[in-house]
Order: structure tokens, then sequence, then C-alpha cells
């Protein structure tokens, strides 16, 4: 070890904590220690504003940026639908900050697509040997939700995410849905719906279709390899909006 290391140079002085990353600390250490779980109400805002040593209002500050990250809900009113929880459900959190670092540059798109289609080629391989009866029937549905919204693009799309989401999830894996969720969310917002031409609507929405249903009968019949084609064939959409889907 150098002098100066013995002296201190190297290291800069700590800069003040803000207020939400302090109590976010607190918060991860209590739930690594298994004293705090998804769905636990915290104390009431006097209690921890006395426990933490700060004013309300910074708390309140803290509060809504954690309930905006979906770490913890805080609703209004008092008795059960009161108060401020642990969340217990994933939010739309890293769809939107996805959507801002695209917007940003901080992503390069071709790498956003590539990484997505690698997510869906993998869920949808796992999918052909781990989905269920009922996992197929959903797909089904949302076929036919499709079939009957292909004139309106926006609800098409919405209902599309979803079916993506519900392949990912018959792989098993929920982190894996989530992640490839918030992608093509991501995507779609940035690219397909800025991009997407009018007239050339129909027979996308036709095209896709079929892609979708050869998806799911390569998912029924268990086949592995043709599940992953089809999803490599349909993510060519997205490099090319206007030519397939």
């Amino acid at each position: 070890m150098t002098d100066s290391a013995n002296d201190g140079e190297l290291f800069a002085p700590v800069g003040k904590q803000r207020l939400f990353e302090s109590v976010l600390d607190q918060l991860e250490q209590l739930i690594y220690d298994g004293k705090l779980q998804a769905g636990d109400r915290l104390p009431s805002e006097r209690a921890l504003s006395e426990s933490l040593q700060v004013s309300r209002p910074s708390l309140r500050e803290a509060l809504r940026v954690l309930d905006a990250l979906d770490i913890i809900t805080v609703r209004t009113g008092i008795g059960a639908s009161g108060g401020t929880k642990i969340s217990d459900r994933l939010g739309p959190t890293i769809s939107r900050l996805m959507r801002l670092y695209m917007a940003l540059g901080h992503f390069d798109l071709e790498d956003v697509l590539h990484t997505r289609r690698l997510l869906e080629e993998e869920a949808a391989r796992v999918a052909a040997a781990e989905r269920t009866d009922e996992q197929l029937a959903r797909l089904e549905a949302l076929l036919d939700q499709m079939d009957a919204a292909s004139a309106d693009s926006d609800t098409y799309l919405a209902l599309d995410g979803k079916f993506h989401v519900a392949v990912a999830l018959a792989s098993g894996n929920p982190l894996l849905a989530h992640l490839m969720g918030s992608m093509r969310d991501a995507v779609t917002e940035h690219l397909v719906k800025r991009e997407l031409d009018p007239a050339a609507w129909p027979k996308l929405a036709s095209s896709a279709q079929k892609s979708h249903r050869a998806l799911v009968k390569a998912l029924r019949n268990g086949d592995a390899e043709a599940a992953a084609e089809q999803v490599r064939r349909h993510t060519a959409f997205y490099h090319e909006p206007t030519a397939q889907a």
C-alpha cells in the first residue's frame, strides 16, 4: 500500500446522502433481514419521521420518490385501504426507464432489438416444453381478440404486447416475462408507433397474425426450434416495420 493510500489521499469526502436513498437503504436492509415483506404496512408518517429523525415534509418527499419507483405504495385514507405499504406487485418503472433511456440515446436501438430477440427466442424455446393447456388457451384467446381488433393498430399492438408476455410467462420465468415486456413496450413506443405507415397496417397485421398462430402451433407441438424460428421471423417487423411482421 502506498503512503498516499495510508494518508487517505486517494479518497474523497462522502457527500450528504439524499433522503430517499437513506430511507431506501434502510428498507432494503429490513427486507434482506426478513423483517419486511411485500405487502407489509409501514409505520405512520409521524412514527417514521421520528424514527428517521427527519421532518415530515422531507419524509413525504422521500416517500413520493419511493412510490414513483414502485418500491412502496402510498394511499390516502384510514383503515386497510390507506397508509404506506411495501409494494407487492411489479410496476411499470423498468418499462418507463427503458423508454427514457432509448429516447436519450443511452441504449442503442439495435442493441435493444437484439437483446429483445434473444430473450424472446429463449422464452419460446422453454415455453415449448413448459407451457400448460390453460396457457395455450390464453394465447389462442388473445389471437382471437387481435383478429377482431386488427383494424385498430393501437388496440392491436396493446394486445400484441400481452400475447408476447403470455408466451414468456408460459416459460415459467416471470422475471423473463417482465423484462421482455418492458423492452417490447419501449421498442413499440420508440419505433413502431412513430414509423408505422397506416396504409401498410392491414397487411402487417395479417402477416403478424400468421406468425403468431404458427408460434402457438409450435408451442402446442412442443417444437422448441420451430417456436424460436417464428420469433426470429416476427421480430424482423421491428427492424423493417413497413416491410413485414
